[in-house]
């Protein structure tokens, strides 16, 4: 559906805003509806339709802030919207106000908008409308925010710098081989009875034809990866290939479980049964899903629970004693509280050792590049440059 943005009167203050509508009658009659008089209305030509982790970040910390100031969400929600510049979520929460003014609980409301708020924020949200406890319940969301925030933006820093050099590496390359490549040939040519060195022939002649056959390949890979992501046996083939990735997949472990952990955390310190903790931190996670449902149908079942995770190889044994230790106590949920506290330093510190290795691999290939580039091109020229000078 199209996005309008507006500016309008409501109680003589002009406002700004968006809405999605079909038309511009009616994102007017919608306007009028909600007793918002429009001064003007265009439509949206060109809008990300996500919102990212950064946007729903800004939303919880302002609604988080306002709530402990004592202001009700449906108010903390609309002044988000006067201040804050993304269409598709400040449309979103205009669905999510007419809802509530509705008469519409407030992960009712979330729910409608799934594609912003998932499953687990909902299924917090909701369980803790039923103990009255929505402002602990925001505060827990915005602080796992907080954390995947952090861990991302580490992973982004220890990836971009040796990305980026061996890009541009790569882009030297075929630069090299493409425009001086054959100017190299002809000038060795010119000299009587002088052949062209193997490795330069390699460069000119073989490097482009693997480089365009790697192409291929890619691109067939990547149509084949897109294919088998729309079925269930493809989603799982696919995420078992990337956990076996040297380190990448070891460090994709070390998140998922940590997440997972986190949401039980959280789903227990909402007063939610274990069962249903257990359902909320399974949707969070994108891998290891089947292992994880193991151990929900075994506590279902009624073995204990230290038990049941046993059964799951992802599950650490330090991690399978510390809930050994807290169920002998009957207090898991300052357990999963330690666990997750601990799983995310160890994870900060694999994103920092996966960071280190990326660096040192990258670096040593783009150091092959940049010697395959001088020996390959410079040094004949330099050759040729000797034998003219001679």
């Amino acid at each position: 559906m199209p996005i309008y943005k507006y500016t309008a009167l409501t109680h003589g203050i002009k406002k700004n805003g968006a809405i999605f509508a079909d038309d511009y009658q009616q994102a007017y009659n919608s306007l009028i509806s909600k007793k918002k008089y429009p001064i003007q209305i265009s439509k949206v030509l060109f809008a990300s339709r996500k919102v990212n982790l950064e946007d729903l970040l800004m939303f919880f910390m302002h609604v988080d802030f306002q709530l402990k100031c004592g202001v009700t969400i449906d108010k903390a929600i609309e002044s988000f919207m006067d201040f804050y510049g993304n269409k598709v979520l400040t449309a979103s929460l205009s669905n999510v106000l007419t809802d509530l003014k509705n008469g519409e609980t407030i992960s009712a409301a979330f729910e409608r908008c799934g594609a912003i708020f998932d499953d687990v924020i909902v299924g917090l949200i909701k369980s803790a409308e039923e103990t009255g406890q929505i402002a602990e319940a925001i505060s827990n969301i915005l602080a796992f925010l907080k954390l995947q925030s952090e861990w991302k933006t580490k992973v982004r820093q220890a990836a971009a710098y040796p990305i980026f050099i061996t890009v541009v590496a790569i882009f030297v390359l075929i630069l090299c081989v493409t425009l001086l490549g054959p100017q190299v040939v002809s000038l060795i040519q010119t000299l009587d009875d002088k052949d062209v060195p193997l490795l330069t022939k390699f460069a000119i002649t073989a490097l482009p034809k693997i480089t365009e056959y790697f192409c291929y390949f890619a691109v067939a890979i990547l149509v084949l990866c897109v294919g088998m992501s729309f079925t269930k046996d493809g989603k799982r083939f696919l995420s078992n290939a990337v956990l076996k990735i040297p380190k990448i997949g070891d460090l994709i472990l070390e998140i998922t479980l940590w997440q997972f952990c986190k949401i039980l955390h959280i789903a227990l310190s909402a007063k939610l049964n274990f069962v249903q903790g257990l359902k909320l931190a399974i949707e969070s996670v994108k891998f290891k899903r089947d292992e994880l449902e193991k151990i929900k149908d075994s506590i279902v079942d009624g073995l204990k629970i230290s038990e049941s995770f046993a059964q799951a190889d992802i599950i650490p044994e330090k991690i399978i004693m510390a809930i050994s230790v807290g169920e002998k106590g009957n207090n898991l949920v300052s357990c999963f509280e330690h666990i997750s506290d601990s799983q995310y330093k160890n994870m900060l510190e694999d994103i920092k050792t996966f960071g280190r290795f990326l660096s040192a691999g990258l670096t040593l290939f783009t150091g092959a590049i940049f010697i395959f580039i001088l020996c390959s091109l410079f040094y004949p020229i330099y050759s040729y440059v000797e034998v003219i000078g001679g």
